[in-house]
């Protein structure tokens, strides 16, 4: 099998496993939200000291996104890089361009010890890219969410992990199984 027909074998199997549920009430409340959410014309004042705050915090040697630009490349690009990053930020039109939003999607295996070969031991995971990695995280101090969605996420919030919530899981298994009782658990 050729580069070209693994790619499409990954592709086939990301895209059933994470478009097989279809749930139009959730996607409909949604869409409600995000008519009754008022947005404001609020700037955000992003500083060169804002960038290069997040560029000391970002983690170097990590894989890259679409762009091929190590982070390591901006954290040592400078004043000036980070004052014509700032002004991209900064830009009021809200216009961000197609190439920094790219992502890649990468297959990770869930657990190094079982069958490497076999697809459904594997996770897709997005590498963004670096322009992208670096504009969330300066953005991220700007935003608060009220939503009451929100307390039930793991991920994205700032000071917290998805080990929390596998954490979570572990601790309920070994709860129940210590007292003997049986667990399923869907199988995807």
């Amino acid at each position: 099998m050729g580069e070209t027909e693994i790619t499409e074998v990954w592709a086939n199997h990301f895209g059933q496993l994470y478009n097989s549920v279809i749930d139009d009430s959730a996607r409909a409340g949604f869409f409600e939200r995000m008519k009754a959410h008022t947005f404001s014309n609020t700037h955000y004042d992003i500083s060169v000291s804002d960038i290069f705050i997040e560029l000391r915090n970002q983690t170097q040697s990590k894989a890259v996104g679409a762009d091929g630009i190590e982070m390591e490349a901006f954290i040592s690009g400078g004043i000036v890089l980070s004052v014509h990053i700032c002004f991209l930020f900064r830009l009021p039109t809200g216009y961000m361009p197609a190439a920094c939003m790219a992502s890649v999607i990468v297959p990770l295996a869930k657990c190094k010890s079982d069958d490497l070969s076999d697809i459904n031991n594997h996770r897709a995971t997005a590498l963004s890219t670096t322009i992208s990695k670096l504009f969330e995280s300066v953005i991220s101090h700007f935003l608060d969410s009220k939503d009451a969605y929100d307390a039930h996420q793991f991920e994205f919030k700032r000071g917290h992990t998805t080990s929390l919530c596998t954490s979570s899981l572990k601790r309920t298994v070994d709860y129940y199984s210590d007292r003997g009782s049986l667990m399923y658990f869907p199988v995807l």
